[in-house]
């Protein structure tokens, strides 16, 4: 069976969608399938993602090999965004930025509908699976549904998503009905998407796929008598950077307990640190970059005692699944899928946005090592059970071939080999 995962472009660093496209490109690969990542734009040869696929004799194809109008967008986009005098000078500046991206991109995405059709009529996937919601996706589900080749779409967010999204969502719900199958991230999330759009033809629980720890590699961060609470994603609102920081204060505020270790980069990087020094956080709060490769993460996630994502809307992050795949416990927002992924026993959740919840939350661990171990070996376990390649690559190929079948039953929603994946179990009453 020939696999083409497709997206429009790379995003960029910090990309779930784009981490997730290349995790299972990678591990489909090492099963020894063939699978092909097409790309809508061509990224640029020093792109991270596009060095791990290049890397490990993944292919790689571009519908559009130059556009002129893409790549200055892109660079345009890029300046300002890390041009922080400017995002402080104009107020909600990221905002508009992300308006104007979105209007353009959607006009130039258009006109290359005729290119993106000729290539998949020359390259005949048997299966296009296509992620996430933008202008890209919806050309390449058309394309792939004109010429016959069954699409699996994959949704990688959450009903509840942020505002800036409502424009690709409204769109989407056009072509979501040529789609063989859609597939969601989680039971919760499946369930919450049929809901959403009830024209859906079969909807699946498809989960992300983790990487495994690097064994043999440790971290030789300074040791520290204090508690080390990380986060990591990119830094903007949804993802709760601020929360976090001011929980950090109200945790050392009658004695030092915890550090905040922070990894990413993003719109509020500046305006995080800002904050930080405003709290007097000094050295309890430490800033260290964003990692790009598979050590990089492995020494960032060792140095941790705690993983925390305060979001205010998620689908299963990756980070909370590369957290668990260290035995690390977990603090996470109620939202999304969060509540599928860490249980009652790997984890503690918390409401969004409530600062005096994920300050008690990471109080009680920090007071608790014994808890801290059950929580760490439970994350671990739920990893292996939940995203683990072993597990999920499996469900894929079960998903793969019904949608290849054009197999798919009356709506509801689904999975495939039962013995593998406990998701795979749980029927729509269930969930």
């Amino acid at each position: 069976m020939k696999i083409a995962l497709c997206k429009s472009h790379f995003a960029g660093p910090v990309s779930g969608a784009d981490e997730t496209l290349v995790a299972y490109a990678l591990a489909l690969h090492e099963a020894r399938h063939t699978v092909e990542v097409v790309l809508l734009y061509k990224c640029a040869d020093t792109d991270q993602y596009y060095r791990r696929l290049r890397d490990a004799g993944v292919p790689v194809s571009f519908v559009v090999n130059r556009s002129l109008i893409f790549e200055a967008l892109r660079r345009v986009r890029d300046l300002l965004a890390s041009a922080f005098f400017f995002i402080f000078l104009v107020p909600q500046a990221h905002d508009g930025l992300r308006l104007i991206w979105q209007a353009v991109i959607r006009l130039t995405t258009r006109s290359h509908y005729s290119a993106c059709r000729a290539f998949f009529r020359v390259a005949r996937p048997d299966i296009l699976h296509v992620f996430t919601p933008d202008s890209g996706a919806r050309l390449m589900i058309s394309a792939g549904h004109e010429l016959g080749i069954p699409v699996l779409y994959q949704e990688l967010g959450t009903p509840n998503h942020l505002p800036a999204l409502d424009i690709y969502y409204r769109e989407m719900e056009d072509v979501l009905p040529l789609c063989s199958e859609f597939g969601a991230l989680s039971p919760q999330l499946a369930f919450q998407w049929s809901e959403r759009f009830p024209a859906l033809k079969s909807v699946t629980v498809l989960p992300i796929i983790g990487g495994d720890r690097e064994e043999g590699f440790f971290t030789d961060s300074p040791k520290t008598n204090l508690l080390v609470f990380g986060f990591a994603g990119r830094l903007e609102e949804g993802k709760g950077p601020a929360v976090f920081v001011k929980a950090i204060e109200r945790l050392n505020r009658n004695r030092p307990l915890g550090i905040a270790r922070i990894a990413g980069v993003g719109p509020l990087l500046a305006e995080i640190k800002r904050e930080a020094r405003a709290l007097r956080l000094g050295e309890t709060c430490e800033f260290v970059g964003h990692y790009s490769e598979p050590l990089g993460r492995t020494t960032f996630l060792n140095s941790l005692d705690v993983f925390v994502l305060p979001s205010f809307a998620e689908g299963t992050p990756n980070c909370i699944v590369e957290a668990m795949a260290h035995g690390i416990p977990v603090i996470a927002s109620e939202v999304g899928g969060i509540r599928d992924m860490i249980g009652d026993d790997a984890g503690i959740r918390v409401p969004p946005g409530d600062t005096a919840a994920l300050t008690e939350a990471m109080l009680r661990l920090a007071n608790d090592p014994e808890l801290r171990r059950k929580m760490g070996a439970a994350a671990h376990d739920r990893y292996q059970k939940l995203f683990s390649p072993r597990v999920v690559v499996p469900l894929m190929l079960g998903i793969y071939q019904r949608v290849a079948r054009n197999g798919h039953a009356s709506k509801t929603i689904r999975s495939s080999n039962e013995h593998l994946h406990p998701w795979a179990k749980l029927s729509p009453e269930k969930v």
